[in-house]
């Protein structure tokens, strides 16, 4: 994929709008609504062949105001402010044809919102006010941004499932009705089905939902816009199904996404099957944000073509600068995507972020695709991970080209999960080069007289790896005792250890596993050898277990350079590693060590320990008899522990949330989180 091709081929679909001659101004006047005034001027200038509504320094209070053809809306100064009147919203934002969260449907209006028009324009030094706060549109709607967040009435979910199950269920969009007596959020800007559309130099604040939401348009240019809102869902701006796009020259402080392209949802995507293509992000700023370019999660009709280039990342609050997302629900493919020339000062989730398994995960029939991504010529610092990529096995990341990448500062350098035949050169991360070996582990459980397997992944690329393997009796001194990837246990090991070695001479090792005098078999000897049980028999294996007993179990699996917070109530170290890495929530700075543990709590337990960030991951609860009892703050990480494996319904299909766990059950969750994990 060559950069100028790409970036000229997106320029040829872009044109700017051609707005008419006329010109109109408006005054304001306190303390008064003006939309029927602001409406009645640009229908006027529309009618008469389009031209330019200037707004003059000062208040305008406002509903919603719909773009005609041919019209430009400018905000002739720094002291233009058009404030969004949050009040009475089905008086004020009547009910149109809409988008919400890429499924079509008729809900409040935009506050601003066009659709079937041509050459239409937003410009301007002035500020667009949503007039959203905690006690107007975002208190609509609480989501859970942690794991442990308190329960929180979500006024909007009832609608959001209600709209999802339409969408899946193929029910015509004439019935699909909400705005009055619903808690739809409306998006600050909203064209549709429009052509050459401009928004440049103003500044949108506060929005309801997301700012701004191209759907199904061709020529789009977002320059010189700032966009700074943080409530809840407040992407910034979301092309959706559109070809033509140019964001450029923008500041992005956000509470969600700062750039998500889209292209439907579920069944209402794959049938309308409009891509989004041809998208140019150049010479942005991005903060504060969940992802700063992100593709989906709503992309069921596919993304291709996207050139983002010459950006900064320069926020430690952003999570991700490049983030794809996506589900075997959702499906779609992602391809011909670059991300280039770009400097990321800092981010704490991932420099680039693309998994497979978000909200709904495996549950669905329509795979997705990532193929033809190329990252090259990136400096970054800081997160989670360096680069985190995964795919399910099934439909695996094709022409992927990782080039001249430097990256440093971050806990882990590589999640690569199913990649085919990357492209990986001159790429460094925390001073090592890839590709190199990773997830070194040794399977089954070392006794003496048996045989055990190593394992590992070549993390980058596909390249033979060659196994050494070593002996200690003291855990301190190591002796070779073989090659290959079997081994017999030699006699009078106490300690076992694998390393893998690439063709280039890299090379990681396992952690140093416990060897067992005779044949065992079982999670309580696994987790033994792998120094998460003080002894590989269980004993009061029915009794409940404590949070005290599940943090030393976690040990091996915690991050010990967290600082760790001062307990009010236990100095055991497990518990304040257990704490530092956020394993078990903290009340008021006590630990409860004999406190026991739920299933729902488990679950999160689990996920926290996995050794992997999925926010966002598998989020749906699957069907058991009992979802009902599952509490909102503990539905994510159940349906996620429910997928990965780590946990099963009971027989009756009862999840069984209150549940205490056992000690045998404790047991055997974090055998297989520990196998996940890599451990």
């Amino acid at each position: 994929m060559n950069k100028n091709e790409l970036r000229n081929t997106i320029l040829s679909q872009i044109q700017l709008p051609c707005i008419g001659k006329n010109r109109m101004q408006v005054e304001p006047v306190p303390g008064q609504m003006q939309t029927r005034q602001l409406q009645q001027a640009i229908d006027d200038l529309s009618r008469q062949g389009g031209g330019t509504l200037v707004l003059q320094p000062g208040v305008y209070r406002t509903g919603a105001l719909h773009l005609k053809n041919g019209v430009e809306l400018h905000l002739a100064s720094e002291d233009t402010l058009v404030q969004f009147v949050p009040d009475d919203p089905a008086e004020n934002y009547p009910l149109v044809f809409s988008h919400w969260e890429a499924s079509p449907c008729y809900n409040f209006s935009a506050l601003l919102y066009a659709c079937d028009a041509q050459d239409i324009a937003v410009t301007g030094k002035g500020v667009l006010d949503g007039g959203a706060d905690a006690d107007h549109w975002w208190n609509w709607h609480h989501q859970v941004e942690t794991s442990w967040s308190e329960n929180k009435p979500d006024l909007q979910l009832a609608d959001r499932s209600a709209l999802r199950s339409m969408n899946l269920g193929g029910v015509p969009v004439d019935r699909r009705i909400f705005g009055e007596g619903h808690y739809l959020r409306p998006n600050f800007f909203q064209s549709i089905r429009c052509q050459r559309v401009l928004l440049q130099g103003v500044t949108l604040r506060n929005s309801p939902m997301w700012q701004l939401n191209p759907v199904l348009c061709s020529s789009v240019v977002v320059d010189g816009v700032t966009l700074s809102s943080h409530g809840a869902n407040n992407d910034g701006c979301d092309p959706e199904s559109c070809n033509g796009v140019w964001i450029k020259n923008c500041r992005f402080d956000t509470g969600d996404d700062c750039i998500s392209l889209k292209s439907g949802r579920d069944r209402d995507g794959r049938e309308a099957n409009v891509p989004c293509r041809n998208i140019l992000i150049e010479n942005n700023d991005f903060a504060d944000g969940h992802g700063g370019v992100a593709l989906g999660s709503e992309m069921s009709g596919g993304i291709y073509n996207v050139l983002a280039s010459g950006n900064r990342f320069s926020s430690p609050n952003l999570t991700y600068a490049l983030r794809l997302k996506t589900n075997a629900r959702r499906g779609g493919a992602v391809e011909r995507v670059m991300l280039c020339d770009s400097v990321m000062d800092h981010v704490h989730g991932a420099a680039v972020h693309g998994t497979m398994l978000y909200e709904d995960g495996r549950n669905g029939d329509s795979l997705p695709v990532f193929r033809d991504i190329t990252m090259e010529n990136i400096t970054a610092h800081g997160g989670d991970y360096g680069v985190f990529l995964e795919a399910f096995p099934e439909v695996p990341i094709t022409g992927l080209v990782m080039r001249n990448i430097t990256i440093d500062g971050v806990r882990q350098c590589l999640r690569s999960m199913n990649w085919k035949d990357a492209v990986v050169e001159n790429v460094t991360i925390n001073g090592k080069r890839f590709p190199r070996p990773g997830y070194v582990r040794i399977l089954g459980v070392p006794c003496i007289g048996g045989t055990v397997t190593a394992s590992a992944e070549s993390c980058g690329a596909q390249e033979p790896l060659t196994f050494c393997w070593e002996a200690s009796e003291d855990n301190k001194n190591w002796t070779r005792c073989g090659g290959g990837e079997t081994i017999a246990v030699p006699d009078g090991a106490a300690y076992l250890r694998a390393s893998a070695a690439n063709p280039a001479g890299d090379r990681e090792s396992s952690r140093s596993y416990r060897v067992l005098p005779a044949p065992a078999q079982g999670a309580a000897p696994r987790l033994y050898c792998r120094g998460m049980l003080n002894a590989p028999e269980l004993e009061r294996g029915s009794e409940p277990v404590t949070r005290l007993e599940a943090a030393q179990m976690l040990l091996p699996l915690a991050d010990d350079q967290l600082p760790a917070p001062e307990l009010t109530d236990t100095a055991e170290e497990a518990a304040c590693r257990a704490a530092a890495n956020r394993f078990f929530p903290l009340e008021k700075g006590c630990f409860a060590p004999r406190r026991t543990i739920s299933r729902q709590e488990m679950a999160t337990v689990a996920m926290q320990a996995c050794g992997v960030n999925y926010r966002n991951a598998s989020s749906t609860m699957p069907v058991c008899t009992d979802v009902d009892r599952v509490a909102n703050n503990y539905g994510t990480n159940a349906a996620r522990a429910l997928y990965f494996g780590f946990m099963q319904l009971e027989a009756d299909g009862r999840f069984d949330p209150e549940r205490p766990v056992s000690r045998k059950e404790a047991v055997e969750i974090l055998d297989r989180v520990a196998d996940f994990a890599g451990l």
